[in-house]
């Protein structure tokens, strides 16, 4: 097996870290779908109108049909917002990864190699607008590939922004995470 190699970012990963981010924000359109037909509304939607069609037309494939199609619709809706946040993502701060995470002071961003392949990065950045007294630091765009998702794999890329952030004196570390990215909220 080959060991990893975690270190700072340069213009040739690019690239790769690209994909990686945009494979790790695709994982997450199951979990998105999944979540939604937990909630009543879609729960409703989703027997409402197919019931109505069959009380108006009284078809059995038609309640089929109008349910695949309100599934495929959702599932595309939701495939259509993930791309959008990862569209946002490549036009804002990963667009230029080293203006944004590595031409500032107390700043970095980190990717790691395994066998040749890049399958883990994290972006760190000062939090401007600390309480007064905290120096915080923010992580970003913690993405690791599903197969090499594993905990204390992608606790060693965590272990290295915080040992970034004690070097630079920040205070504190934050984050943010949805409750849906279940592996993000179990390392964290």
């Amino acid at each position: 097996m080959a060991p990893y190699h975690t270190c700072k970012y340069q213009e040739i990963y690019q690239t790769w870290v690209l994909g990686l981010f945009s494979r790790g924000i695709e994982e997450y359109i199951p979990a998105t779908f999944c979540h939604i037909l937990m909630l009543p509304c879609a729960f409703l939607l989703l027997l409402g109108v197919p019931l109505a069609l069959f009380l108006v037309y009284d078809s059995w494939l038609l309640i089929i049909v109008c349910t695949f199609i309100l599934l495929l619709c959702l599932w595309l809706l939701l495939r259509y917002l993930w791309r959008q946040y990862v569209v946002t993502c490549f036009r804002i701060d990963l667009a230029d990864i080293t203006k944004s995470y590595l031409s500032g002071c107390g700043s970095c961003f980190w990717v790691t190699d395994h066998g040749g392949r890049w399958v883990r990065m994290v972006g760190a950045l000062p939090v401007k607008d600390s309480p007064v007294g905290r120096k915080q630091l923010q992580f970003f765009h913690l993405s690791v590939a599903l197969k090499h998702g594993g905990e204390e794999i992608a606790k060693t890329l965590v272990r290295t922004v915080l040992q970034f952030a004690q070097d630079k004196g920040h205070s504190e570390v934050v984050l943010q995470t949805g409750m849906l990215q279940c592996r993000a909220l179990a390392l964290y």
